[in-house]
């Protein structure tokens, strides 16, 4: 699997967004907070995974809140920055 990592903003010193558009028929942009010793380990296992075209392993914790922007009951979102 594809995943385009330019659609993952750094919107300050610790939060994240992940714009609609990540996965198929995402609703609303997905946000998630990680330090300085996180943000790499986070967006190392996308490109782990992207590499590996998703054989093995389990899904990683950004596309899994990308997963959950696409779910039909999400119709809306309130994000702080």
């Amino acid at each position: 699997m594809d995943l385009n990592l330019n659609l993952i903003t750094k919107v300050s010193e610790s939060i994240y967004r992940v714009e609609k558009g990540f996965v198929p028929n995402m609703r609303i942009p997905a946000q998630f907070y990680a330090n300085d010793v996180l943000s790499p380990l986070l967006l190392e296992e996308l490109e782990h995974y992207s590499s590996s075209k998703g054989v093995g392993g389990f899904l990683p914790a950004v596309l899994q809140m990308a997963n959950v922007a696409a779910l039909p009951g999400v119709v809306g979102v309130k994000l702080r920055s």
